[in-house]
């Protein structure tokens, strides 16, 4: 149906805009990186062309009359190190938005001792830092746009599944990650996603308003706080302010609409997004029988109260529902019947004042909402459930949060800032009481039954394959008390930092102190963090970075009122050290070392009471671990016709046996050891080919052109391939009497292995531009080689288990109208 869908939207397109249009343009700015003033005078260039200009006075320009197509854009200023923006598509009709800033060259004499063109760091990232552009996103081959799987490529992050883009970095675990959009706090930004979590199935900030993406894998500046593993920093465009402009996307997960344009009187511009899944008519083609369903709303309006202050306004907010009613299907997690909603909502206003020419200042406001519901049940029977779990949680934070950068001299920069947080709680959760059955198998060999060593194969012999499971007799051994988890509350957090930036030459040094202060459960920590970075040749850097980084556990761990008392905040110590060399102007190799270390993780204490049946009895703050590794990475950008990565890491994590009497420590459950990562894509440029022309004035060409596999004005082509070694995890028995799997306390933990990870993925990337419209299509054909990566060994009630597989081969398709 998606197809057909398809097919008639664009032979009217392609029936009402045959000829080609001439041209489109790129309107942005150019800044100082430290301080954000506008630099007057930057030249634009585009590359292999005589097309260029120079900023104003406000450090804006504009290059119209500019022939559709990908660009080189280079911007240099005396004093500056140049800037490079690779693959910048100009359509008909339209401004393409760029903003680049520019870095105070170092100076040796008169003489610039580097020039980095392509590969730019984010502000105060001396190591373990990766910028990327909303071009790089879209050209990602198993992202499918989303920002967080494209991360997965780096070789410090970790995947959970195919199912979930949760990203874990150096040992850490889900929800150690700090998501900062517009300088405004995200707890989660995606769909389906899990309480005290960072990642869902679906990203929901919509990649059209990404600016650029800023990730640190460690050692991140002490603005940053409250999170021990990650960072990031995603930087939003600004609508258009000259036209009002209109996307249309239809994609496999379902449409969506995009509008952008000038505001009160060009005194501001607005972007706004909106997105509706209709996976549910598609998702039983792919063999799953839960039908996911979401929604998203995203904007953002800026209006300028003058050419150095401006506010910012932005709104994110989702929606998700999914019901699970196949407990004997393994692609479903858990094997339960699973009913959830879950509503996001994130909001703020930003107030941005350049108020010197040596520095700027952020303030902004904001709120956030997060609330899960949750029914679990065993059937269901006319519209009546047998429920054993219900949850309906909601957390809501409020904050207030500033920062002030300034440049005291051209090569010391002070920073500074504080964070108000009160975070609100409710915790409503119903846990119904459990029989707990002994069978009693009077009409067999007792013994054999009974014997700790029997088999699942001969269990099955005398049970199950030869006389009615159910039949046998059984008693009532013991009933878990119903468990009800009713509390709500709020707690305040306090943090502000201060940090020193100096440049000297061939050396940058960072060094800042954080302080954080919880009085909920009386904590107040000083967080120190250095880093310097040292050029020893041109193209040569030598980087090192150490620091402590504190994080306030979840709320619903923190304040759980099963908990023996109030815990502690986890926290990590880190130190990295790398080498960075440029091998050419758009190629770029690292290779760091880590050395992590937790201390006071959250630890169910169902773990260590293993006479206890139930899992929901609190937590204690006994967890620890340690992490290191070397990672390798190697990137060629955009520059020509190809760019590709190459990513490797080897690294080991592990925690400590926090049972009783354990002093051991076992691998950790995403200590995948090795992983790899390739990434490559060829770009091609039909437009201007006689032949195509032809081709393409055929009166045919609007009837075949939608096909994915038809040539188009520009072509990109790109795969992905990634390898992950086995990731760990700890076997059960199964308990004839009682009919329950169960971790023998006798055993270790995560010993055993499942088997490696291999996926390659291939996408194609076309792109049409007419007179009044452009279109984007993409078909991604994941998991190309079908191959079954186990996911999970899902435990069945009747002691038998069967495998929960990664995705399988899927088709993804989509096309982007732009008008």
């Amino acid at each position: 149906m998606l197809c057909i869908i398809k097919s008639k939207i664009l032979i009217i397109i392609f029936l009402s805009t045959k000829i080609l249009a001439d041209t489109g343009s790129i309107i942005g700015e150019v800044v100082d990186a430290d301080s954000h003033q506008p630099i007057i005078g930057a030249n634009i260039l585009i590359y292999d062309t005589k097309l260029g200009t120079a900023c104003d006075i406000e450090g804006r320009f504009i290059i119209t009359e500019i022939p559709v197509g990908s660009y080189k854009v280079v911007v240099s200023m005396i004093g500056y190190t140049s800037a490079s923006r690779v693959n910048v598509n100009v359509y008909s009709n339209r401004h393409t938005p760029l903003k680049f800033y520019l870095n105070k060259a170092s100076l040796e004499g008169d003489i610039v001792i580097v020039k980095e063109s392509y590969f730019q760091k984010a502000k105060d990232g001396i190591i373990s830092t990766q910028t990327m552009d909303v071009a790089e996103i879209r050209s990602d081959p198993s992202g499918a746009f989303d920002i967080q799987k494209m991360i997965q490529a780096l070789p410090s992050v970790s995947m959970t599944s195919d199912q979930n883009n949760e990203i874990i970095v150096r040992g850490g675990g889900a929800g150690e990650n700090l998501f900062i959009m517009d300088h405004l706090e995200i707890p989660n930004p995606n769909h389906f996603g899990k309480v005290g979590t960072g990642g869902g199935a679906i990203n929901m900030i919509n990649t059209e308003f990404v600016e650029r993406v800023d990730f640190f894998a460690g050692g991140y500046p002490v603005r940053y706080g409250d999170k021990q593993s990650s960072v990031m920093d995603i930087s939003l465009r600004e609508g258009s302010p000259n036209d009002f402009l209109v996307d249309m996307e239809i994609s496999m997960g379902g449409m969506g609409f995009l509008a952008e344009g000038p505001l009160c009187n060009d005194k501001g511009s607005f972007i706004a997004s909106y997105r509706k899944a209709f996976l549910k008519y598609i998702v039983k083609k792919v063999g799953i029988t839960a039908i996911p369903e979401y929604s998203n709303m995203q904007t953002k309006l800026v209006y300028n109260l003058d050419k150095r202050n401006k506010l910012i306004f932005n709104v994110l907010s989702g929606q998700d529902y999914l019901n699970m009613e196949d407990e004997d299907n393994p692609l479903l997690q858990g094997a339960e019947n699973i009913d959830h909603t879950g509503n996001q909502y994130s909001a703020g206003l930003t107030y941005k004042s350049l108020f010197s020419k040596k520095g700027y200042s952020l303030f902004s406001l904001g709120h956030n909402t997060t609330r899960w519901t949750t029914d679990v049940y065993r059937y269901k029977i006319d519209n009546l459930r047998d429920n054993y779990f219900n949850r309906d949680n909601i957390e809501k934070e409020y904050y207030f949060k500033s920062d002030i950068i300034y440049r005291i001299l051209e090569n010391i920069e002070l920073s500074s800032g504080f964070s108000l947080k009160y975070g609100l709680y409710q915790i409503n959760e119903i846990a119904y009481p459990d029989t707990v059955y002994s069978y009693l198998y009077d009409d067999l060999d007792i013994g054999l039954v009974y014997n700790e060593e029997i088999s699942n194969n001969d269990y099955y012999n005398m049970v199950y394959k030869n006389i009615d499971y159910n039949y046998y007799k059984y008693q009532i051994t013991s009933i878990n008390d119903s468990i009800n988890n009713f509390d709500s509350g709020g707690i305040w957090k306090f943090g502000t930092y201060s940090q020193i930036k100096f440049i000297l030459n061939r050396l940058s040094i960072i060094a800042g102190l954080r302080y954080d202060k919880v009085p909920y459960n009386n904590t107040a920590k000083i967080s120190p963090r250095a880093g310097f970075s040292y050029k020893i040749t041109p193209i040569t850097k030598i980087n090192f970075s150490s620091g402590y980084f504190y994080q306030t556990p979840a709320y619903w761990i923190l304040m759980n009122p099963k908990n023996q008392y109030r815990l502690k905040h986890s926290y990590a110590y880190q130190d990295v050290i790398g080498l960075e060399h440029l091998f050419s102007d758009d190629i770029r190799g690292t290779i760091e070392i880590y050395n992590k270390l937790y201390y006071n993780k959250p630890i169910l204490n169902s773990l260590i009471t293993p006479e206890k049946l139930d899992e929901r009895l609190g937590f204690s703050d006994i967890g620890k671990g340690s992490a290191k590794g070397i990672e390798i990475f190697l990137q060629k950008k955009f520059a020509e016709k190809w760019y590709g990565a190459f990513s490797y890491s080897l690294s080991s994590s592990s925690e400590k046996d926090p049972r009783p009497g354990r002093n051991d420590y076992y691998p950790s459950d995403y200590d995948y050891r090795k992983s790899l990562t390739i990434i490559g894509g060829y770009k091609f440029n039909f437009r201007d080919i006689q032949w195509y022309q032809k081709v393409r004035a055929n009166s045919l060409f609007p009837y075949i052109a939608w096909m994915p596999f038809m040539i188009a004005d520009r072509l990109e082509i790109s795969f992905r391939y990634s390898f992950n070694g086995g990731r760990p995890y700890t076997p059960k028995k199964y308990d004839f009497r009682h009919r329950r799997w169960y971790i023998d306390p006798a055993d270790g933990l995560n010993t055993v292995r499942y088997n490696n990870y291999s996926r390659f993925d291939i996408m194609i990337l076309r792109r049409f531009n007419f007179k009044t419209i452009n279109l984007t299509t993409y078909f991604d054909l994941q998991n190309i080689f079908d191959r079954d990566n186990e996911w999970e060994k899902m435990y069945l009630e009747d002691g038998s288990y069967k495998w929960a597989y990664h995705y399988k081969q899927i088709p993804v398709m989509g096309i982007i109208i732009e008008f």
